[in-house]
């Protein structure tokens, strides 16, 4: 016999041992009744009066009804706090109250509300107080009902989202109708409907609605040992926050590359870094910032080996027109026109080759969050020629596309692209591609 049957099998004695005692101590009362009242055992009256083997039955039915509550409030508290607890305690409230039990019926509903105050979801609570609320005042507690309707006022309206808040109080107003609030519930209802209507209204396209900051990490690295031993190890950011008024997106790559063949210095560091800031006039034009970072990435680099050093860095300022916004105004594509500083440094075998700060032009398409399936774009396309030597200019693109793996994983791949008028070092072709791709991790 398994530990299920065995159960079953103590359950169901432990019910007819119950049932037994009661029904033992019923007809112990019923033989005293009789005792004490000799009438019934007359022939003459035999048939005139029924009521005491009747009130007898009626006992014996009460006691094993409550009984059976007891037990169904034993089996529902060994169940973990739930919305199903709730309702089970209500149901078994109302049926302490309709055998009698007021004060139990009171207690269990005390339990219930206990419970249902400790929800996290805040639609949730709100609908399942206003509930136990309903029930109190199905076993004449009209005052207790109130009080805890008024407190699910004052929660409802702690919900910044207005429909949310709206719908919660249209909820609220109906059950101080079933209770007989007249008043309250047509109150309430204004209430509800103003503000619901309010926030269905079209929101005003400027100032923007500010959102949560988005923050995405990816990782990658690599190692490899023959003759030498060369790695890299780094980290991608990709980092949005959008204000009423301004915001900032920043995009970038830092590693730290080792090669244990060089001669100098092993570890020569790597950076890309792109960081937009814009300022909003209104919808359409914007004021922004611009700055570019890169180190010895391979995309910039004049020449990229052993101990050689090629920075790049930029900064500029400008006005922005908006050519296209998405359902947010995180998701846009803007055309940028800009000037500012631009600064070279080339250290090539040895030999210092450029170290110089050039006045820069910039004329940059910049496109964020477009939508191509369930995957998201972004796109940078830029002509940046330095404005005291023409034949010194960049064109470059950058395109990003991510592709959910769930609900915070996905796969990053990018296309770089340049084009290089000016060569620092001979032989370099004036064109170059890199194609990464890698995890990321929404935060």
């Amino acid at each position: 016999m398994n530990n299920i049957e065995r159960q079953f099998l103590f359950s169901t004695m432990k019910n007819n041992l119950q049932q037994n005692l009661i029904l033992g101590i019923c007809l112990c009362r019923i033989l005293l009744v009789g005792l004490n009242n000799p009438v019934i055992a007359s022939p003459q009256f035999n048939n005139q009066d029924k009521t005491i083997p009747s009130i007898a039955y009626f006992e014996v039915q009460d006691l094993q009804e409550k009984s059976q509550l007891d037990q169904s409030l034993d089996i529902i508290n060994e169940m973990d706090d739930s919305q199903l607890k709730v309702i089970l305690l209500n149901n078994l409230a109302l049926s302490y109250a309709k055998s009698g039990d007021l004060d139990q019926a009171i207690a269990i509903l005390d339990q219930s509300l206990s419970i249902a105050k400790g929800f996290e979801d805040v639609v949730l609570k709100v609908t399942t107080i206003t509930s136990i609320a309903q029930h109190y005042h199905q076993i004449d507690q009209n005052t207790k009902a109130i009080e805890i309707l008024e407190d699910t006022i004052d929660l409802a309206s702690m919900v910044e989202d207005k429909s949310l808040q709206g719908q919660l109080l249209l909820e609220i107003s109906f059950k101080y109708r079933e209770i007989g609030q007249e008043d309250s519930a047509a109150t309430l209802f204004v209430q509800s409907q103003t503000l619901i209507a309010k926030a269905s209204e079209p929101l005003p396209e400027f100032p923007f609605t500010e959102t949560p900051s988005n923050l995405k990490l990816g990782f990658s690295g690599h190692i490899q040992s023959f003759r030498d031993t060369t790695g890299s190890f780094g980290i991608n950011v990709d980092f949005a926050k959008q204000w009423s008024e301004d915001d900032i997106f920043v995009d970038g790559s830092v590693y730290l590359d080792y090669d244990n063949s060089r001669s100098v210095n092993n570890y020569r560091p790597e950076s890309l870094i792109t960081t937009v800031y814009r300022n909003h006039f209104n919808s359409e034009w914007n004021f922004f910032t611009d700055f570019f970072n890169s180190t010895n990435q391979d995309l910039y680099s004049s020449k990229n080996d052993d101990e050689d050093l090629v920075i790049i860095g930029s900064v500029f300022v400008g006005a922005g027109l908006n050519l296209w916004r998405g359902d947010s105004p995180s998701n846009f594509l803007d055309l940028q026109l800009g000037v500012g500083p631009r600064y070279e440094y080339d250290y090539i075998n040895f030999e210092q080759r450029r170290n110089q700060v050039s006045p820069t032009l910039a004329i940059i398409l910049l496109g964020r969050g477009f939508s191509v399936g369930k995957a998201k774009l972004n796109q940078t396309f830029g002509i940046v020629p330095a404005l005291n030597n023409f034949e010194n200019f960049i064109i470059n693109s950058d395109t990003k596309l991510s592709i959910p793996l769930g609900e915070r994983w996905s796969l990053s791949n990018r296309l770089f692209a340049r084009y290089r008028n000016e060569l620092v070092f001979e032989g370099n072709p004036k064109v170059q591609f890199i194609f990464t791709t890698g995890l990321e991790y929404e935060f």
